[in-house]
C-alpha cells in the first residue's frame, strides 16, 4: 500500500506517539501523580509532536499511500497526533512558503523580526509566526469552503478526528490532563517547527537557486526528522519523496556555498543565539533586512491552488 517503503518509519513514529498518549492515560488512571506524569510526558510528547509535524509536511508534499482513501485516513491519524487538521498545512507551507520564499507572500518569512538580540528574534518568530499561520489557515478555509468543497470536507473529517481524540482523552483521564499533558506539547511542537524554519532560512539568499536554505547534516537528527535537514534539496525538488533528500543534496553541494552545510544543529544554535549570538548571513556578513512592512500579509489564495503543483501540493 505504501508508495515508498521508507514511510514505514513514519507509520511507526505515529504509533509511538499514540502509545505515549495511551501511557499518559494509563499512568493517571493507575494513580501516578500528575506532576510525575507531566515531567516525562510533556518533553517527550513535544518532541514527538515536532516529528509528527515533519511527517505532516512530508505527506502534504508526497502522499504516503497509493490509495486516496488510505491517504485521507492517514491525514486523520496525523491530525490526531498534532491536534490540528493537517490539510490546512497546504496554504502556509506549500503555497505560501514554497512559492514565495522569504517574500511578502511567505507568512513565515524571517525578515519580519529585527531585534538586536538574535535569540529574541528566534522567540519572536516562533510566537508570531505560529499565530499568523493559524490566521492564514482560517482565511484559507473561508475561501476554499465553496471553491474546493472536497478539500473542505477532508478538513472537516480531520477536525472531527481531533475532536473525538481529545474528547476521549478528557473522558478517560480528565480535561486538565488533556490540556496540559497532550495539547500543550502539541503547541510546543508547533513552535519548534516554526523555529526550525527560522534557522533553515534566516540569513540565506532567497533569490539564489542554491543558497536559499541552510542544511543540518547530523545523521541521528536526520533519521528522526526523515532527512528534512537536507533543506536545499527539498526546496529545489519539493515534490520528491523525503527519502531522496540526501541524494538530492549530494547533487546540489557543488553549487552551494559551503557555509550552508552545518554538521550540528546544536552548535549552530549556540553560535547564532548564544555566543557570539550575531545575526549573520551564510557568508559571514551582517544580515541586511528589507524595509519593514506594516504587518504580515495574509494573501487571498485565488490562483495559488492552481500553481500548487509546483510545490508538490496535494488535495487531501
Amino acid at each position: 500500500m505504501l508508495r515508498h517503503a521508507a514511510d514505514q518509519r513514519v507509520l511507526v513514529f505515529a504509533l509511538v506517539h499514540l502509545a505515549i498518549v495511551a501511557g499518559v492515560i494509563a499512568c493517571l488512571c493507575g494513580g501516578v501523580a500528575f506532576g510525575v506524569v507531566a515531567a516525562w510526558c510533556i518533553p517527550l510528547l513535544a518532541a514527538s509532536a515536532f516529528v509528527q509535524l515533519i511527517s505532516t509536511h512530508n505527506a502534504m508534499h508526497t502522499p504516503v499511500f497509493w490509495s486516496k482513501r488510505a491517504n485521507r485516513a492517514w491525514q486523520c491519524v496525523l491530525s490526531m497526533c498534532i491536534g490540528y487538521p493537517v490539510s490546512v498545512y497546504v496554504p502556509v507551507h506549500n503555497l505560501s512558503h514554497h512559492l514565495g520564499l522569504q517574500t511578502p507572500r511567505d507568512i513565515l518569512r524571517t525578515t519580519e523580526v529585527r531585534h538586536r538580540w538574535n535569540l529574541l528574534n528566534l522567540v519572536h518568530h516562533m510566537a508570531m509566526g505560529t499565530i499568523h499561520l493559524h490566521l492564514l489557515h482560517f482565511k484559507y478555509l473561508a475561501t476554499m469552503r465553496r471553491s474546493r468543497p472536497r478539500w473542505f470536507t477532508q478538513v472537516c473529517w480531520e477536525a472531527t478526528a481531533v475532536a473525538v481524540f481529545f474528547t476521549a482523552i478528557a473522558l478517560l483521564a480528565n480535561p486538565l490532563a488533556m490540556l496540559v499533558l497532550v495539547w500543550v506539547p502539541n503547541v510546543i511542537g508547533q513552535l519548534l517547527m516554526v523555529g526550525f524554519g527560522y534557522v533553515q532560512h534566516d540569513g540565506c539568499d532567497h533569490e539564489s537557486e542554491y543558497n536559499h536554505s541552510r542544511n543540518f547534516l547530523g545523521a541521528t537528527f536526520n533519521w528522526f526528522i526523515c532527512d528534512n535537514g537536507y533543506h536545499s534539496a527539498h526546496h529545489n525538488r519539493p515534490a520528491a519523496h523525503w527519502s531522496e533528500g540526501k541524494a538530492g543534496h549530494a547533487k546540489d553541494v557543488a553549487h552551494m556555498h559551503p557555509a550552508l552545510d552545518e554538521a550540528s544543529l546544536a552548535r549552530y544554535m549556540w553560535r547564532t543565539f548564544v555566543w557570539p549570538g550575531k545575526r549573520l548571513r551564510y557568508d559571514g556578513k551582517p544580515v541586511v533586512l528589507p524595509p519593514q512592512r506594516a504587518r504580515r500579509e495574509l494573501w487571498t489564495p485565488v490562483s495559488a491552488i492552481t500553481s500548487g503543483a509546483s510545490s508538490g501540493a496535494v488535495d487531501g
